[in-house]
């Protein structure tokens, strides 16, 4: 039986006639679009679907796909861009919802603009996997009071999008710690992550600025190869940064202590977000 959020809207029973329903949102403009339910959690039963879903950019939304999302009942937009990136592609936003704008970039992240100029100036030769996970944990370590207020609208049982440019990098860290404080197993969440690799489509549009590094490092004799991770949704990327993420911070439900949150404002949050 489907059960009512916050807003009053109903929030979709996990099957539909019996058969597994889809995660990914077929629209016809952002391509990174899916749901968060659906994962298996500890203990049995799944994520809840449409509570939260992560996406790339949401510029290229189209009237349908708004329609979409409004039926959805979508009433939180988290985006995750810098003030740059919001400008120079601005959001389309379905009737109702509100907007946020948290930016999660930094001169320390894996931003290409940044990664040219440290091409240029000689420092780097290759953007590896473990300069990924470093740049993910840089995010943990530098954003935990912009996470905690997304998972605190999530617990709030209203309908949120998580988007960022291609839906991989600052959207990825933001779902893995929902993930994990739901209980999802860390194989599960690495697997979710890896998906934004078969969006291949959407990566090649989204990260325009990256692709475009491709001909600069062969005009500079390095191969784009050592740089791939930047496009590349690697599993073995997110796999490390659930390990520094209970290496460092003892996992997402003391993470998120630590930036304020309550025990009674994780429990309920939880609760959400597991059917």
């Amino acid at each position: 039986m489907s059960k009512a959020n916050k807003s009053g809207n109903q929030m979709p029973s996990e099957q539909a006639a019996g058969r597994p329903r889809p995660r990914r949102l077929d629209l016809d403009g952002p391509s990174n679009f899916r749901d968060l339910g659906g994962l298996p959690v500890t203990g049995g039963g799944s994520t809840r679907f449409g509570l939260v879903y992560r996406a790339d950019r949401l510029c290229t939304l189209t009237d349908a796909d708004l329609r979409r999302l409004e039926d959805a009942g979508i009433r939180h937009v988290f985006d995750l861009r810098s003030e740059t990136e919001a400008a120079d592609f601005p959001d389309r936003l379905p009737a109702g919802a509100a907007y946020v704008r948290l930016s999660m970039t930094s001169d320390q992240t894996f931003q290409a603009r940044t990664i040219y100029e440290r091409i240029v100036d000689g420092e780097i030769k290759s953007y590896g996997e473990a300069d990924m996970v470093a740049g993910y944990l840089r995010m943990l370590q530098n954003f935990g009071p912009s996470l905690a207020r997304i998972v605190r609208q999530v617990g709030q049982g209203e309908p949120t999008v998580i988007h960022c440019t291609a839906g991989k990098d600052r959207t990825g860290v933001a779902s893995m710690l929902l993930l994990d404080l739901a209980g999802v197993a860390a194989e599960h969440i690495v697997t979710d992550y890896a998906l934004s690799s078969e969006r291949r489509p959407s990566l090649q549009h989204d990260q325009t600025e990256a692709r475009s590094l491709v001909p600069m490092l062969e005009d500079y004799g390095l191969d784009p190869a050592g740089f791939a991770p930047l496009w590349e949704a690697r599993p073995a990327v997110m796999s490390a940064t659930l390990e520094g993420l209970h290496d460092r911070w003892g996992g997402a439900a003391s993470y998120l202590a630590a930036a304020g949150m309550e025990d009674s404002e994780l429990a309920a949050v939880r609760a959400l977000l597991r059917a």
